[in-house]
């Protein structure tokens, strides 16, 4: 078949005004009508042109597509549909890339009176492409796209193809003086409503696609437009590749057809230069000389004046070229007076940035910091209810062998949790640890002082069983199983209860009412909510062990967050004496932890349920340090902690109210510093750890978070967690007969050397003889040797070597780890060990352990055995801050019953 050829153009051009292009005459059949996404655009477009869809067909079915403007008939083919008498002169087509070409070949074939092809789908070949143009040029039909979004007439309401205009096209093609070419389908719709902001409607916009071959391109756009009585301006958005802009433009100056009217053109797609494979459009790849600077410099040559400047608006009668598409209705309007016309309807709104949504905790300078509005319907009611998903939302998955909290560097061997090594966090209170370990950062000042409010008031408000230290010794239980008793009594409380209903109403009242650190006076509809539910005109009967800390927070003693704005409301009614809290621990408690934890949540660290669940974390630790005591009728701290008004508001850490309760004295500084040294060392060694297996296997089991906690402790024993009472064990052995009176002054007298040396010796001939009775399972020398650090001349352990290291630094000395140093060289040299071992991690715990109840033990006040369970108290308190976050992280991410035991994994033995 031979090309038809349309004068001026060397090749068959179809239409002489865009005004023909597609009319409220034309008539639609759709290709693949009822794929994914004709099924959605279809409709819309049927609707807004007035039902001009005639049929649709899906190959190997029929049937109808229902809309609201009447239903569309659907054939097998579109010889079907001329069968039954279906007459149209526009086909669309939304079939996968493969099928275009013949579906093309199909609509010429059987429809004589066929005026236009619009084709929907991207990704067309090359090949293809040229088959389809070869075809269409031969029987006299145009074609628009491929890879586009069809044509739409403001004019006559009509839109064919696909969504120029979006669900509403009758709220962005408003009818008015400007055609629209662009080689991007949503950047079509774009323009549009930029243009409209300024008072610009169209008359016909053309989504051209860019492939390869562009069918309906710049050249026979501008010859319809410029023959469109009802079009005065061009709006063109230019990509990268080909040359049809070149091509147009020399055709205008050579005077092949004439062009009078401006463009207002932008070109887009600079970083494209350098690419060797296409990114977006297929057609989008700069060729020699095509690229987006090429394509500038053509435009800006033609129209005679350099880029628009919003400061400068300097145009010519011929048009400007921007550099952003929100200069649009600026460089419009400048043309617009350059030619002596003015816009076609009165300007309506304005392109500047306005926020719908901000979280606004990073501190912008003022020209950035902008304010937030009410969104437009429906907009506005989504926004209010996503405001209530604060927090992060991690995705759900079978956690068995996994944890988002710990690992175990492979490089290092020291475990980490959340990114920090237990080295590093040995260096942090206790406190600090507990909150990083829920939060996933450290706290402020601040927020340490009021997270040492709320543990020193949940120490003191613990329940404690005077009889249950008895039942413990009787039973001879280790200290595990007792903390594990404790953790799963404390339970779901009405205090933990209630403030996780009072927590949960902060963040929902904050988020939905925009309330942020900025905010200065509480909105009136969210001062009507926080009034209804927390305060009553009747003065409530408040426990006195609760006033300080309800006066503590309502003095705005906390970090900065929106909770501060709801305080100070409050704040404010209860010193005029018009309103009471009905709940006052419930709301100071909720209060102090949505403001500890706020900024993480919004920061998508933690989730909502950690913060509203903050209590329940922490009143377990608080239970586990408060039974803590070793010997309760002797401790008067202890003791003093159950008395009526005692709880205290004021600034004392909570490391050191624990090294209270656990050695019944107040703590030098040295000591304070060693403790936490202790208990940041072990918070965690991984999750593939018993205790951290205990705590996810309970999650697992949708057990609360105190059995939680529980899980973790009846999953530490003699074998993990028991090291360091073994060595305590083993120290006192041989040191309590020694003339040590000072572990920490190196000039104490007691000769280390000797000791070590005589340890050695005597461990090695147990060992031979219990070599010669062929004894597998004799003692070894507890905290000793490493599976990883191992296999060298001198071992040594990385995490213990740090603390030895850090004690030094800070003018430490513990005679106990030095007397461990000297006994792995002993041990080699007496030939018991076939190189030096390492001094491992467990020893720094017994040993600092040791020291501190070193002059409670040589004076009698401590017996061997509440040594022992000090030191594996102290192991468990240290690892619950790990547990709190593996405890966290599994309630998260992980699943129902995702740690049992696969079918496939377990096996029955004989």
């Amino acid at each position: 078949m031979r090309p038809l050829v349309t004068k001026p153009f060397p090749y068959f051009v179809g239409v002489y005004s865009l005004e023909e292009l597609v009319t409220r005459k034309s008539r639609v059949c759709v290709i693949n009508i009822l794929g994914n996404e004709s099924r959605k655009v279809t409709p819309v477009s049927h609707a807004y042109s007035g039902g001009n869809v005639v049929a649709g067909v899906q190959y190997g079915r029929h049937g109808l597509l229902e809309t609201d403007a009447g239903d569309i008939p659907v054939y097998h083919s579109v010889r079907d549909v001329m069968k039954h008498g279906h007459d149209f002169d526009i086909g669309v087509i939304y079939l996968p890339p493969t099928a275009v070409s013949q579906a093309v070949w199909e609509l010429v074939r059987f429809n004589s009176a066929l005026k236009r092809i619009v084709i929907v789908t991207e990704k067309v070949s090359t090949r293809d492409s040229r088959n389809i143009r070869d075809i269409c040029q031969g029987a006299g039909v145009d074609v628009i796209g491929a890879n586009c979004l069809g044509v739409a007439n403001a004019w006559d309401h009509v839109r064919v193809g696909g969504a120029l205009g979006g669900d509403h096209p009758e709220e962005t093609l408003r009818k008015g003086t400007v055609a629209i070419h662009s080689n991007s389908g949503n950047f079509t719709s774009t323009i549009a409503e930029y243009l409209k902001v300024a008072g610009f409607g169209i008359t016909t916009a053309v989504s051209s696609g860019k492939d390869v071959y562009v069918h309906f391109a710049l050249p026979e756009f501008l010859y319809a437009a410029q023959n469109d009585t009802r079009t005065k301006a061009v709006a063109l958005y230019v990509e990268p590749g080909g040359y049809y802009e070149k091509m147009a433009l020399d055709w205008i100056q050579s005077r092949l057809f004439g062009f009078s009217k401006p463009m207002v053109v932008c070109v887009t797609g600079r970083w494209k230069k350098n690419l060797e494979r296409a990114c977006g459009h297929a057609g989008a790849m700069a060729g020699s000389g095509s690229d987006a600077e090429s394509k500038e410099r053509w435009f800006d040559e033609y129209f005679g004046v350099p880029v628009f400047d919003p400061a400068n608006p300097r145009v010519s009668k011929k048009g400007v070229r921007v550099a952003s598409l929100q200069h649009f209705p600026d460089a419009m309007r400048a043309v617009y007076a350059k030619i002596d016309e003015k816009p076609d309807f009165e300007a309506s709104g304005d392109l500047s940035l306005k926020l719908w949504i901000s979280d606004s905790f990073f501190p912008l300078p003022p020209e950035l910091d902008l304010p937030v509005v009410r969104a437009i319907p429906p907009y506005d009611q989504r926004i209010q209810e996503s405001n209530r998903l604060v927090g992060a939302h991690f995705l759900r998955q079978n956690m068995r062998h996994k944890s988002g909290a710990s690992w175990l560097n492979p490089s290092t061997q020291v475990a980490e949790l959340h990114g920090v090594s237990v080295l590093e966090l040995s260096r942090n209170a206790f406190e600090d640890n507990v909150f990083f370990a829920l939060a996933k950062v450290m706290p402020s000042r601040a927020a340490s002082r009021a997270l040492n409010r709320v543990l020193s008031a949940l120490v003191r408000m613990q329940t404690v069983r005077s009889d249950a230290f008895d039942e413990v010794r009787r039973a001879d239980c280790a200290p595990n199983a007792f903390f594990a008793s404790v953790a799963a009594s404390v339970g779901d409380p009405p205090l933990v209860r209630g403030t996780r209903s009072m927590t949960g109403f902060l963040i929902d009242l904050m988020r939905e009412h925009g309330i942020t650190e900025q905010t200065e006076k509480l909105p009136d509809e969210a001062a009507e909510k926080l009034e209804a539910e927390c305060l009553t005109r009747t003065v409530p009967v408040v426990a006195s062990e609760w006033t300080g800390l309800l006066d503590a927070a309502l003095d705005a003693e906390l970090p900065a967050s929106p909770v501060t704005v709801v305080v100070r409301h409050v704040s404010a009614l209860r010193a005029a004496g018009k309103a009471h809290l009905k709940q006052p621990a419930e709301f100071a408690l909720a209060a102090v932890l949505t403001a500890l934890f706020w900024k993480p949540m919004l920061e998508k660290r933690i989730s909502r349920d950690v913060t509203e669940n903050a209590l329940a974390y922490l009143n377990v630790i608080a239970a586990l340090a408060r039974n803590a005591v070793i010997d309760p009728e002797s401790n008067s701290f202890w003791k003093g902690l159950a008395k009526p008004g005692a709880v205290s508001t004021g600034s004392a850490r909570f490391t050191d109210m624990l090294f209270r309760i656990l050695f019944n004295r107040k703590p030098a500084e040295f000591e304070a510093a060693e403790l936490q040294t202790l208990l940041g060392l072990t918070a965690t060694n991984g999750p593939g750890t018993l205790s951290a297996m205990g705590a996810k296997e309970s999650v697992s089991a949708r057990n609360a978070i105190p059995t939680a906690f529980a899980g973790f402790l009846t999953n530490t024993g003699m074998a993990h967690g028991g090291n360091g009472f073994e060595a305590v064990e083993f120290l006192i052995g041989h040191f309590m007969d020694s003339p040590l009176r000072d572990p920490g002054d190196p000039k104490d007298p007691a000769d280390l050397q000797a000791l070590a040396s005589s340890a050695a010796k005597s461990y090695f001939k147990y060992k031979q003889a219990q070599k010669a009775l062929e004894s597998p399972s004799y003692k070894r020398v507890p905290c000793i040797n490493h599976p990883v650090f191992k296999g060298k001349d001198v071992n040594i352990d990385p995490r213990e070597d740090f603390i030895r290291k850090e004690m030094a630094g800070h003018g430490g000395h513990n005679a106990f780890l030095e007397f461990y140093h000297l006994l792995v060289r002993e041990l080699f040299n007496e030939g018991a060990t076939e190189n030096v071992f390492c001094v491992n991690v467990d020893a720094v715990l017994a040993c600092v352990a040791l020291k501190l109840m070193w002059t409670d033990l040589r004076e009698k006040r401590m017996t061997t055995r509440q040594a022992q369970d000090l030191v594996f108290i102290l192991f468990l308190l240290g690892r619950a801050v790990g547990a709190a976050a593996e405890i966290a992280d599994h309630r998260d991410r992980g699943e129902d019953m995702d740690c049992r035991t696969p079918q496939s994994e377990v096996a029955f033995v004989l």
